[in-house]
This record gives structure tokens, C-alpha cells and sequence, in this order.
């Protein structure tokens, strides 16, 4: 989707990152002034300040454990995300350090495209946890040990014995359920990718439709679920819904389906 000149940006860098911090120094003198409202906060401020991020567009520097922490503070599709990768990978990043200066000039020209990414929304024993933008991770509380789940999705699909199981989204599928041996999947896709962890049954990944939620359901060992690596629960019934979220993330490019091409290319090679 084509999108516009932009009245609200927000620069969030990380802290521990010298670059980050350097960069957003100087990105003030870029945008103060020319759009109606700016702010610069380290990603421990934003949090401080935001709760529910909803409109305009957000300037992440850092990697993507950053833009993770960011993402789950945004609950409206107004408000765009930017990623600037100042990490190792930089999976969710469309912009290299290097790319900044003319990122910044098509913005405020309103020279961009919004993509929309599908988000799992995650419930734990019915309570709301979270918005997945990568993934789930269903486990033991304790390390070492496993844990018995059943699958279903209407009907039983499959039981498993594991360390665990992630529940991933198209986005997520080139994080941790790639590593498992899963599938890249396309974020056109509204899709959620089964990983399990070290299956004692050599249970394989598989690839399902949102279009109805997915439910684990642990029937032996005590259990817990990890939302994109720092939203945690403990399951008293050991039971994760996941679902299509009716909140979708908006995603800044500048080429019409960079973000698929880039993260297959980080994957693949190594490289942007």
C-alpha cells in the first residue's frame, strides 16, 4: 500500500548498541522541525513511555530483538514500523545503516510502501498474552525436561512428546521454527508453522491455516509460553490458543516486497 507524508515520528534506538545511540543523536537535526511532532528514546524510555503505541511512524535502531520489544507496544495499524538494522541479522529490518539518509528524505516526502504483516494473537489458559509478530514457544518450566502436548485445530491433528513446541508466523518462520529445520514461508500467507522441539516422535513441521485457531494442549509436565522471546506465562491448565490477530503490523518499505526477498536473502546467504 502506498502511503503518504507522515506528521509523527519516533526514533528508537537501543542503548547498547553505540551506533544506535550515535545515529539517533544525529537524526534530529533530520526530522525536528519538519514534521509536527519527533521524539528520540532509548527502547527502555519507550517502553517507559508507551503502552499502546497507536499512530505514526516509529524509527527502530537496533536489531531485532529491539524491534520485537517495540512491535508488541503497537496495538493500531496506523502507527508504521521502520527497521534499521543496527544487530547481527536484522531479519525485520528493511533499511542498512548505510540506506538511512535517503530512508529518511523518501518519509518525509511520503516516498514509501506500508506492508501489513499478519500477527498470532496468544492466549494462555484464556487470558490474553500477546500479539506474536515472530512466534510462540510452548515448553516445560523446567529445563531438560519434556513435555506431552496434543495438536488441534477443530480436531485432534496430532500428539507429540517434545522439549516443546513453537507456533511461528509466516514473518517468524525464518527465526526460531528455521532453526528446527521449518519451512520459509511467505508473510502473504495467513498461515501458522507447527515446530516441534527434539520430537521424541519424529513429529514433522507442518504448515496450517489460521483461518480456524490452533491449540496445544499439554497433558503432562508443567508448562510454559514464551511470546516473541520476552512475554512470559505460566499454564495452570496447560492449554495456548493462537489465532490470526485482528491487529496487524504495518511494516515501512521501499520496494514492493522487500521484506520477503530480504529475510529469504539473510537466511539463505548470510546477506541483504
Amino acid at each position: 500500500m502506498r502511503s503518504v507524508r507522515v506528521d509523527s515520528v519516533v526514533v528508537v534506538y537501543a542503548a547498547t548498541r553505540p551506533e544506535a545511540v550515535d545515529t539517533a543523536k544525529r537524526l534530529s537535526k533530520t526530522f525536528e522541525g519538519k514534521v509536527k511532532k519527533y521524539e528520540t528514546l532509548s527502547l527502555s524510555e519507550f517502553d517507559q513511555v508507551y503502552s499502546r503505541f497507536k499512530e505514526g511512524v516509529i524509527m527502530v535502531l537496533g536489531g531485532d530483538g529491539t524491534m520485537l520489544r517495540v512491535a508488541r507496544r503497537i496495538h493500531s495499524s496506523d502507527a508504521m514500523l521502520l527497521g534499521v538494522n543496527f544487530g547481527r541479522a536484522g531479519y525485520l529490518s528493511i533499511v542498512e545503516p548505510y540506506e538511512l539518509e535517503e530512508a529518511c528524505r523518501r518519509i518525509l516526502t511520503g516516498d514509501y510502501h506500508v506492508e501489513k504483516v499478519m500477527r498470532l494473537s496468544i492466549y494462555g489458559d484464556d487470558d490474553f498474552i500477546g500479539d506474536a509478530l515472530n512466534e510462540a514457544y510452548v515448553s516445560s518450566t523446567k529445563p531438560g525436561k519434556i513435555i506431552e502436548y496434543r495438536l488441534l485445530q477443530r480436531e485432534l491433528l496430532a500428539s507429540d512428546v517434545a522439549d516443546g513446541v513453537i507456533l511461528a508466523t509466516p514473518v517468524g518462520s525464518t527465526a526460531y521454527a528455521f532453526s528446527t529445520g521449518g519451512p520459509i514461508v511467505d508473510e502473504r500467507l495467513e498461515s501458522v508453522v507447527i515446530a516441534p522441539m527434539a520430537s521424541m516422535t519424529n513429529l514433522r513441521t507442518m504448515v496450517l491455516s489460521i483461518e480456524t485457531p490452533v491449540t496445544v494442549s499439554v497433558v503432562k509436565g508443567e508448562a510454559q509460553v514464551l511470546v516473541d522471546g520476552y512475554t512470559s506465562k505460566l499454564l495452570r491448565d496447560g492449554r495456548v490458543v493462537a489465532q490470526k490477530s485482528p491487529r496487524s503490523l504495518s511494516l515501512i518499505c521501499f520496494d514492493e516486497r522487500k521484506l520477503f526477498s530480504k529475510r529469504l536473502r539473510k537466511r539463505l546467504y548470510g546477506r541483504p
